[in-house]
């Protein structure tokens, strides 16, 4: 009888309890294929004999009961030995069987035989640690647990994967009987098969993974107070809402203008209320939707299938058993689960409840990961559904993902319509495609500007929480050293992917915030080489002092910062650690240290940042002592000056005349001259990543050559997804016009889209931040194609307007 997708010993008792024995029996005999807690096998075992033994199918609960009676819990051992008797006087058996019995069931010797299979029984679970070399499939550990040796616990789980994948029930038993078949072929249940890791080559372009142990034994670690993780959904919550209601009403009241100038239009009264109630039914539609709305977005797009427990289980027997135990310590229902079709190594958890939550994994990740990396993914993810965690970033995942596949299939519209008038209206190729054209790039470049600024209240909730489900996927396998190796390769991985597809995937990039690496760090690991360690790069996330300031617009930790505090879960349970990273650098707790690093922003931040910061700062003051200065006059009655104590605008002006101020004097240092004598040629990546104290004001001349990377046509309007790729690694560029990204939607002579997958030469400032990236001066083509940028021009026209628009409000005033 074929057995459920996902079995439960619970539910297949209860209907064995109602007299429903054939959904007992695949309940029962699922959980015997897949559980690998040898307890609950016997129970499932003794549930299967009475069902069988109800339908009148004697022969095979005999040959059950005959093996419960080698069990090695007592209980389990007299119950069989008992009901032996019962049954075989109940369903006598004929005095000469034929040899081709339909039960096949041949007496078991007093010890099992070692043959070809390997099968022997299989012991109650724990979690294990490992030598070098070596991995488990425990899932939780106490002090008194026995330990294992390396070579029992490996052997166990071999023949518990030759369990999984074997079909009749007397092959997923525990004891091998004598004349059961190999199980050479997998099961029909099956239909991905496990395939053994291929062996790694034994060169690599990347560092040796040390493959350090696991705890074999550990106490739990304290529980970390919650209070962070909450402040940050809350904040999340209504920055979220807020976010949401102003580009709604900015949206209505834009619309209701346009239409009010153009003729034989008239404006859209609905329009003029108030959108707060739609956006609160439409948060809550999306809410109670959410799991089979993002089901439905990866059916659609990416290819999700789904993924049976049984599946999970005979690819990764570990992470099969941490989600089964898991689950059931933590009285949570197991996730559904899927798998992507990408290679690209990826997961992800969504749903509304813990009961309609999902965990997502791509094929990926069964490819680069080994089993108790995987395990540690999985946990991972638990850890976002045990702290609720997930319910907020599904529904802002959903949000953003409007305003994505909107710029998406217009972008590719565009380029459809653009080339069905080429060849169908050969009369209108003088005008129409270039209207085609910029009329698409327009509303593809607004929804994805929309998908920015929706992501943006997700950000501080995304990267809170990771520390989190770290914690718990540390804790949930004593695996620290794995977890750490499995977020090093899914970096890696997402960096072969963008290398092999020539782009940066729609579904990396909205997907990103629920990922637990996302590809913007990833692009730093491709550095990583024998000659630049992991080390060497993660140096700069560990000890440079901004760091916690220039990630306030990244969607992840720093991974130097998660793999630090992977270290110091080893060290507790005093193993080696996979990486030797230098000490965190301290938080600042004096005020005077903190009043000097605000002092010095400029020299850590990016010129636009730092002149913001700047003219919120100084505007501030200067607005406030204006402000001061008319509330004393209006009491010393200097009529003179009243008027100061209530002129908004040149109040407002202020901050505008200080940011205009702070780009003038800072665009210099900012952007030095690219001279032959100053100019870094072909420089190796890793040296300049390994920099610790390196900052984006930094500004170093480079040229580069290598392959431009990125989307083509109207999906690279905005010139958003360039990226380098050179002999040492990836490097992303930032591509800017005399207008900004917005310019780059004018007609340019060569768009920095045309030269994608071209070999290119680069020249402009490299910077050194969460993610390294160089401000684009130029791309030139061997064939002497060039593309050039204006980002010093553009950022100079944006101080001289906002100085320009001071000197308004201060007239206005």
């Amino acid at each position: 009888m074929t057995s459920v997708p996902n079995p439960s010993l619970d539910t297949g008792l209860a209907a064995l309890k109602q007299g429903n024995y054939s959904m007992a029996i695949a309940h029962l005999e699922g959980v015997r294929e897949i559980e690998l807690d040898e307890s609950l096998v016997s129970r499932a075992a003794m549930g299967l004999v009475t069902a069988y033994r109800r339908i009148g199918d004697g022969a095979k609960a005999i040959a059950l009961c005959q093996e419960l009676t080698q069990d090695s819990n007592a209980t389990v051992k007299e119950w069989a030995t008992t009901t032996l008797p019962e049954l075989t006087a109940e369903f006598p058996t004929p005095t000469h069987p034929s040899p081709s019995d339909s039960t096949g069931f041949v007496p078991l010797d007093s010890t099992p035989p070692s043959d070809s299979t390997g099968f022997v029984p299989l012991e109650p679970t724990s979690m294990r640690g490992v030598g070098s070399g070596e991995w488990g499939v425990g899932l939780e550990a106490t002090p008194t647990q026995p330990q294992t040796t390396p070579s029992t616990l490996k052997q166990r789980i071999a023949n518990s994967a030759k369990r999984l994948l074997s079909n009749s029930p007397t092959q997923t038993s525990k004891f091998k009987t004598q004349n059961s078949p190999t199980p050479t072929q997998t099961s029909s249940q099956l239909p991905i098969p496990y395939s053994s890791p291929s062996t790694p080559s034994l060169f690599t372009p990347h560092p040796r993974f040390r493959n350090l142990g696991r705890a074999k034994t550990w106490s739990p670690l304290k529980p970390p107070p919650l209070t962070r993780l909450w402040l940050a959904e809350i904040g999340s919550a209504i920055a979220l809402f807020w976010v949401l209601h102003f580009c709604v009403k900015f949206l209505m009241g834009t619309t209701n203008t346009i239409l009010e100038k153009l003729p034989l239009l008239q404006p859209i009264q609905l329009f003029y209320r108030d959108p707060t109630p739609t956006i609160w039914i439409l948060s809550a539609l999306l809410l109670i939707l959410c799991p089979w709305l993002i089901d439905g977005v990866l059916r659609q797009f990416y290819g999700l299938k789904p993924l049976s427990l049984t599946q999970l289980a005979s690819r990764s027997p570990e992470a099969a058993q941490v989600l089964q135990r898991f689950c059931r310590q933590r009285r949570l229902p197991i996730p559904t689960l899927g798998i992507l079709s990408t290679n690209a190594p990826v997961a992800m958890s969504y749903g509304n409840l813990p009961r309609t939550a999902r965990i997502i994994i791509s094929e990926g990740v069964f490819e680069q990961l080994a089993d108790d990396e995987i395990a540690t993914i999985y946990a991972a993810e638990l850890g976002h559904i045990i702290h609720w965690d997930f319910i907020l970033m599904s529904v802002g995942t959903l949000f953003i993902q409007i305003p994505y596949i909107i710029y998406w299939q217009v972008a590719q519209w565009g380029e459809q319509l653009q080339d069905f008038i080429e060849r169908k209206l050969p009369a209108y190729r003088g005008f129409l495609p270039q209207i085609v054209r910029g009329v698409m790039s327009a509303i593809a470049a607004l929804n994805y500007g929309s998908y920015w600024v929706l992501r943006l209240p997700l950000l501080w909730l995304s990267r809170a929480r990771i520390y989190y489900s770290d914690r718990i996927a540390v804790e949930a396998t004593g695996n620290p050293n794995g977890f750490a190796r499995a977020l090093l390769k899914m970096g890696l991985g997402m960096t072969k992917g963008i290398q092999t597809s020539g782009q940066v995937s729609g579904f990396l990039e909205s997907f990103d915030v629920l990922f637990p690496v996302g590809y913007q760090q990833a692009i730093s690991l491709s550095t990583c080489s024998p000659q630049a360690s992991f080390e060497r790069i993660l140096h700069w996330d560990c000890t440079n002092p901004y760091r916690d300031w220039l990630i306030i617009t990244a969607s992840h930790p720093l991974m130097g910062d998660r793999l630090h505090l992977c270290a110091r879960y080893a060290h507790h349970w005093t193993l080696g650690t996979e990486l030797d990273l230098p000490p965190l650098s301290p938080p600042i707790r004096d005020n005077k240290a903190r009043l000097l690093k605000l002092q010095n922003s400029y020299q850590a931040l990016p010129l636009l940042h730092s002149a913001l910061l700047a003219g919120l700062i100084l505007g501030i003051v200067l607005r406030t002592s204006l402000w001061l200065i008319g509330i004393i006059s209006d009491s010393l009655n200097i009529w003179q000056l009243i008027w100061l104590h209530n002129a908004n605008p040149f109040l407002d002006a202020c901050i505008l005349s200080a940011f205009s101020l702070s780009v003038l004097i800072w665009i210099n240092g900012y952007f030095p001259d690219i001279k032959p004598p100053k100019i870094l040629t072909e420089p190796n990546l890793g040296e300049l990543w390994a920099n610790p104290d390196t900052l984006p004001p930094d500004s170093l001349p480079v040229q580069l050559s290598g392959k431009l990377l990125g989307r083509s046509g109207l999906l690279n309007g905005l010139g958003q997804d360039l990226i380098l790729q050179t002999s040492t690694g990836l490097v992303k560029l930032h591509f800017l016009s005399y207008l900004g990204p917005v310019g780059n939607l004018l007609p340019l002579s060569i768009h920095p889209s045309d030269l994608v997958g071209k070999e290119v030469t680069v020249m402009g400032w490299f910077r050194r931040g969460v993610t390294p990236w160089i401000d684009v001066e130029l791309l030139r083509t061997p064939e002497g194609k060039v593309s050039r940028a204006n980002y010093p021009i553009w950022v100079t026209i944006l101080a001289i307007a906002a100085a320009v628009w001071g000197a308004y409000l201060i007239w206005q005033a």
